[in-house]
Formats: structure tokens, C-alpha cells, sequence
């Protein structure tokens, strides 16, 4: 590769970057989406947010803007303003037009008629600041979504000037138009660890807490990295086809061992229940990844809200025990310590409880019995923290939060000096993690 080749592929690298790091911004279902729940999103109609700083104030020759981005949550019929702060550099005045334009790569553009910068036009004495008013006003039939627009406060700057966020001169602007959702979705996710030749009930709990009747269509749609094979439809499942395939080892089964049913419909206070029946075929391996899009005609849910993520890892018993060697120079107690990790798993009535089979090895290779000293079960709560709704299948409730159940299997022996081997068979775990602590006799 000679250097213009050289230059000319870096140069297109950071273009392509660019451009996703731009679209993540401005677009609908994007980064810059607001991670605010379903239950907070009714608090206020109008919310603003500001990033004005030293270091994200933009600066150039002429002028400096603060701030250089703001956002705002507005409901469609509702409006919201914010100041904007210009300071002229030059040792002249400059006379400002600021005006509205279109930045590269957004998604869901604003349109002008949403926005008025007061005063129109300004001049501002040399070293001076000034400020202008923006008024962001949505209409009553505005669509929910993110939009995003570019404020410019330098004369003459053209769309391709703003290429990149934060340009001399100008604000990014981002708005968020929304509408209280009537229906709460209280189960968001399913993960469970399940085996084959089992049956698997799970439920998805939803309420309408509005005052009308909303229709739901549940689906299961495919998942966007591994292929599901097209099944025969029914009413109550609908099959995925096949899609690319970017790499991985596949599905651990088709879309026609998860059935889906429920109701059409939700009347208002009424909490419904979609269930998913999961029937693990026989010769599953490996993991299963996909969605349940509920379908629900709710304008305040936009679509990717309305999904349940579905995650099920099919358990293999291993054959063979984990053997961990260690070394004793003295004789003394060697006290063992084995943890396994839970995390957040469906409450499911079939899942087997978690067990360690030990045994150890001396140095002269006998098997030596290993006194269990005690079980111990552990977990992570946090206290109300939570912002969206949890899954309150496993146990949840809007005050307490659990992420994550240990279980900790404790073994003591009396151990003379020489090379000893721990031998662990798990059941029904995942993953585990050992500790060999070896003291004096006790």
C-alpha cells in the first residue's frame, strides 16, 4: 500500500466512524435516548438537560456559544425554551443571524417551524455577551421520537461545515417527543437455565393503566446475529425466517420449541399475562438468543420498548470432573472454598438446586474424604434504585432489587505436606469459582 493509499483509507476510517458516532446521537432509537423509565416519564411533561462547562464551551476567533448542547423532553402540544449565551471575541462588533440547519446524518430531522431563536437578529459590541432565547414548541400531532437539529450562530456556515458535533459557532439540539405510555411492562426480560427434553413455563406480566382498551399481537422475531429456522406458523407463535448469519455457533433450537399465547387485548386496569412455553428438544446444545415483540398499540411505547429479550442457555452436565492441583509443604487444615454465581434468572419451578461433588486426592493417591463445613447462600440487592420496571416473577418488588444469588459450598481436611488434587463435579452450575486455603492443624 503506498502513503496516498495509505492516507486515503485512514481518512475514509474516520469518516465511517464519524458517521456512526453521529447517527447513535440523533437518531430515534439511539444512544442519546433517554434512560428514563415508563413510571418516571409521567413526573413532568417538559424536562431539559445541559452540558456548559469550560470544557465542552466552543470557542473560535469570533465567537464562543454556551452552551453547546442541550436536550429537552417535550409531549406532543407542549413546548420548552433555554437561554444561549454569545460572546463576542473580535475586537469589532459582529452581528448575529442565528439560524436552523440540518445535520449531516441525522435520523429524524426537526422541523423549523418547531423552533424560534429570539431575537432574530443582534449585534453584539466587542468582548460583550449576549443571550438569545430558543423556544422549542411540538405539535399536537407531532410523531414520538428523537430529533435533532443544529444551531448556528456563525453567518455563512454551510451544511458540510458541521460535519462533526460541537462546531465553533453552533448548538446540537435534541429532542425527545414523547407520550405517557398506558401500558406498563412488568416482566422486560426472560433468562433461564434449562435442559433438554424439559417443558418451561414463563410468564410476561403487562397493565394497562390508562383509560382505554389497547390491543397486543405478541411475536417471536429472530435475533440479529444467529438464524432461527423458518417454521410452520400458527395463531399463537409467529416463526422466524432466516436471516444472515454473522458468525457463532448457531441457536441452541429452532423458533417451533417456543409457543406464545395470550390475549388480544388489555382493558384498562386489567394486568394481563402472555405466556411462553418452551419445550427443549432433545438434542439442543449451546444457547438460544432472541425476542418477543409484543406488539402493543400503544403511541406511548415505541417499538423497541415493547420487546421482551429472550435468553436461554441449554445446561450440559459435564463428564468429567474439574481437577485443580495444589501443593501442601507443611502438614496442616486445608479448608476449601466453592462459589457459584446466579444471575438474575427466571423463577423457574423446574430449575434444580446447585451442588458440588468433591472429592481429594493425597499424595500417595488415595481419595481422602472431605468434610463439608457448611452452606452458605449469599446475593445482591440494591434498595429502590431502580428507574423501569423488573421482573417481578423472580421475586423482585419496586423497593428491593436482587441481580444476583451465590451459592458456597465449604469442605475442610486434615492434610500432610505433599502434592494434593481437588476434583470437582458441578450440578446444575454455570460457572463457579474455588479457593484452597491451607493453615496449621487444628
Amino acid at each position: 500500500m503506498n502513503r496516498t493509499q495509505f492516507i486515503m483509507y485512514g481518512l475514509l476510517a474516520v469518516l465511517l466512524v464519524y458517521m456512526a458516532g453521529t447517527t447513535a446521537f440523533a437518531g430515534d432509537a439511539v444512544a442519546s435516548e433517554p434512560a428514563v423509565g415508563i413510571s418516571n416519564k409521567v413526573i413532568s411533561s417538559t424536562v431539559g438537560g445541559v452540558v456548559s462547562n469550560a470544557g465542552t464551551t466552543t470557542e473560535m476567533n469570533t465567537i464562543s456559544v454556551d452552551p453547546s448542547y442541550y436536550y429537552l423532553m417535550l409531549q406532543p402540544g407542549n413546548s420548552g425554551n433555554f437561554t444561549v449565551t454569545v460572546t463576542n471575541k473580535e475586537d469589532v462588533a459582529v452581528t448575529l443571524h442565528p439560524t436552523m440547519v440540518v445535520t449531516p446524518y441525522t435520523y429524524s430531522y426537526m422541523d423549523e417551524s418547531w423552533v424560534t431563536i429570539t431575537p432574530s437578529e443582534l449585534t453584539i459590541e466587542a468582548g460583550q455577551k449576549a443571550e438569545f432565547v430558543v423556544n422549542v414548541s411540538i405539535p399536537k400531532d407531532a410523531e414520538i421520537g428523537n430529533y435533532a437539529t443544529t444551531l448556528a450562530f456563525m453567518e455563512n456556515i454551510s451544511e458540510g461545515d458541521i460535519l462533526y458535533q460541537g462546531f465553533p459557532g453552533t448548538v446540537q439540539l435534541n429532542v425527545d417527543v414523547w407520550t405517557p405510555p398506558q401500558v406498563q411492562i412488568l416482566t422486560t426480560y426472560i433468562y433461564d437455565r434449562v435442559e433438554t427434553g424439559k417443558v418451561y413455563n414463563y410468564e410476561i406480566m403487562l397493565k394497562n393503566t390508562g383509560n382505554s382498551e389497547i390491543t397486543i399481537d405478541p411475536k417471536l422475531v429472530e435475533n440479529m446475529y444467529y438464524p432461527m429456522v423458518a417454521e410452520k406458523a400458527s395463531v399463537s407463535t409467529d416463526s422466524a425466517s432466516s436471516i444472515p448469519y454473522y458468525g457463532g455457533s448457531g441457536q441452541a433450537f429452532g423458533s417451533d420449541a417456543i409457543t406464545i399465547t395470550g390475549p388480544s387485548s388489555i382493558k384498562p386496569g386489567e394486568t394481563a399475562v402472555v405466556k411462553v412455553k418452551l419445550e427443549v428438544p432433545a438434542d439442543a446444545k449451546g444457547d438460544f438468543s432472541g425476542s418477543i415483540d409484543l406488539n402493543i398499540d400503544d403511541p406511548g411505547i415505541r417499538e423497541y420498548e415493547g420487546m421482551v429479550s429472550l435468553n436461554f442457555h441449554v445446561a450440559v452436565q459435564p463428564e468429567k470432573p474439574y481437577e485443580i492441583p495444589f501443593k501442601v509443604n507443611d502438614n496442616g487444615t486445608v479448608t476449601i472454598e466453592l462459589t457459584s454465581h446466579m444471575y438474575d434468572m427466571y423463577a423457574s419451578s423446574s430449575s434444580a438446586d446447585p451442588s458440588f461433588k468433591v472429592k481429594l486426592i493425597n499424595p500417595q493417591g488415595n481419595e481422602v474424604e472431605a468434610v463439608k463445613a457448611g452452606v452458605q447462600y449469599g446475593g445482591s440487592v440494591t434498595v429502590g434504585s431502580i428507574s423501569y420496571p423488573v421482573l417481578m416473577a423472580s421475586g423482585n418488588t419496586l423497593e428491593y432489587q436482587s441481580y444476583s444469588q451465590d451459592y458456597v459450598e465449604t469442605y475442610t481436611v486434615q492434610a500432610s505436606a505433599g502434592q494434593w488434587t481437588l476434583s470437582v463435579m458441578p450440578h446444575n452450575i454455570e460457572n463457579f469459582e474455588y479457593s484452597i486455603k491451607i493453615g496449621p492443624s487444628q
